[in-house]
């Protein structure tokens, strides 16, 4: 794309000059709208070229058609959600990924190691003093919610057709939980994965320090750098380990359930991470982020995120366990009045039958005290009759600013201001 622009001679008017300088502005303003648009069309493309494939029913069972459901969420965050439907199969959850410009090496290629935290546990039960790593019954093991968790997890990666060629485990109860949860997870997708994964148990995948555990990182550091891929089988390597080997050998700090991805091209550097949508901070090792106004923050946003997805999917099921039971939504003015659930998802119903794909995109939040404002844009086609007016068939958008408050980890009142004059103006135009 090229612009070209002819500045006015020096005895020209300076307004001229003002109004030539201000278009060439705003074109490169557009161009980059174009540009990122491009990049993040040519980045999905890309993704779902490295995930789709066919084969035939007896090839690698990990080699399913697959067609990548991916989400850029932010300039460096993408999500994917499951890639194909199974029957009876129900994950409330989404794979999230840093950065979105590194799926090609993510995703796309054999020759890299996921190295991963088991899963979430129940930290109301710590390890015993010298517990042997087989002593479940002396050791903090994994949670019921963490188990579905890293089953979710499962069938999310292998859905996506992010299978690994083999599988390395700690001798430690948790890590042989979180194997056995993945398999469940990936098994309810296809069968095969969890019939034919070939699975190792290594100590020195062990507890950093711990009675048998590692006396170091340096095999798991040796292992990592000799991984080339598996001449048999397709998909990276999975190790699951522990948080103190992890951060010990990458100086990152992970959550439980969290994988990261590591080139052993380049000296076992970090390429980014995967984690599940839910996964957050536990208490033994990220107490000081916990109590940290950011985590709160991040939570809360994350809380009005889920809001918006549920208003987009119409799927009001998403707002369980999100909006307080008695959570309302404030009247446009004063002498509105304030609707309840169900009086609020019928005026939605108001803008869905005259914009049918109508959708809300965030474009900033923001956080003070236990209030989080959006500003956004509503976009969509109008075809069905909205504010007295019938269908124009036209592509519409209008801000829109709402406010939440929150606490206790749920949404407990909202406002919502949608731009209608906006909108009303462009349905309105002859």
């Amino acid at each position: 794309m090229k612009i070209s622009v002819c500045l006015p001679a020096a005895a020209q008017d300076v307004a001229d000059r003002k109004t030539v300088l201000d278009t060439a502005a705003a074109a490169l303003e557009n161009m980059e709208h174009e540009m990122t648009a491009i990049r993040t069309s040519i980045a999905g493309t890309i993704l779902a070229a490295l995930l789709t494939t066919t084969v035939s029913a007896n090839e690698d069972a990990s080699q399913v058609l697959i067609e990548a459901n991916v989400t850029q969420l932010s300039t460096h965050m993408g999500e994917m959600q499951m890639g194909v439907d199974v029957l009876g199969l129900v994950v409330d959850n989404a794979l999230r990924f840093e950065p979105f410009q590194s799926i090609g090496d993510m995703f796309g290629r054999d020759d890299v190691v996921y190295l991963m935290r088991h899963g979430p546990t129940d930290w109301s039960k710590l390890d015993m003093a010298d517990v042997a790593p087989a002593d479940c019954g002396n050791q903090r093991v994994m949670s019921p919610e963490g188990r579905q968790q890293m089953a979710d997890l499962g069938a999310l990666l292998a859905s996506n057709n992010l299978v690994p060629s083999r599988i390395v485990v700690s001798e430690w109860c948790r890590n042989q939980q979180t194997y056995e949860a993945l398999m469940q997870g990936m098994g309810a997708v296809d069968d095969r994965i969890a019939r034919d994964m070939p699975m190792e148990t290594d100590p020195g995948l062990n507890l950093l320090l711990s009675l048998q555990g590692a006396k170091s990182v340096e095999p798991l550091r040796q292992r990592i750098a000799a991984w080339d891929g598996d001449p048999e089988r397709n998909g990276p390597l999975l190790l699951i380990t522990h948080y103190t080997n992890i951060e010990e050998l990458t100086q990152f700090r992970v959550f439980e359930g969290e994988v990261l991805v590591i080139d052993p091209d380049r000296e076992n550097r970090v390429l980014g991470y995967i984690r599940l949508r839910s996964a957050s901070p536990d208490v033994g090792h990220f107490a000081d982020a916990m109590a940290s106004p950011l985590n709160k923050e991040e939570m809360a946003f994350d809380m009005v995120e889920r809001y918006y997805r549920a208003l987009n999917t119409r799927d009001a099921e998403q707002f369980a366990g999100l909006l307080a039971d008695d959570w309302f939504m404030h009247g446009e003015s004063p002498s509105l009045p304030s609707q309840d659930m169900d009086t609020f998802l019928a005026e939605v119903g108001m803008y869905v039958e005259g914009i049918p794909d109508i959708a809300y995109e965030i474009d900033s939040l923001h956080f003070a005290d236990d209030v989080v404002t959006t500003i956004g844009t509503l976009s969509g086609t109008h075809t069905g009759p909205i504010l007295g007016i019938e269908g124009t068939g036209r592509h519409v958008e209008f801000g829109a600013i709402a406010v939440h408050r929150v606490r206790d980890g749920v949404i407990y009142e909202s406002w919502q201001l949608p731009d209608r004059l906006g909108l009303l103006q462009q349905i309105q135009q002859e």
